[in-house]
């Protein structure tokens, strides 16, 4: 899953929750914001984990959704919604 479309199934997730409260679009921003965070904080202590893995026999790098960068992008991704 490409982190834009991580973003907007939390987005999702979170606004059917919200949805018959006063500003559910903003509401659902701001907690998909809060929990893409708390994983950014987690994965920032976690001095085991690199930003990509190796792919196979070439020579490209692939991001894995529990990296650290993978969550960058999800929140900017957020951000952008």
């Amino acid at each position: 899953m490409t982190p834009k479309e991580k973003a907007q199934e939390l987005n999702s997730y979170i606004y059917e929750l919200v949805a018959d409260t006063p500003d559910p679009e903003w509401r659902a921003k701001q907690a998909a914001l809060i929990a893409v965070n708390e994983i950014i904080l987690s994965r920032k202590d976690d001095s085991q984990f690199d930003d990509t893995l190796w792919s196979g026999g070439s020579d490209m790098y692939t991001m894995h959704p529990m990296y650290l960068k993978y969550w960058q992008e999800v929140k900017q991704e957020i951000e952008n919604l």
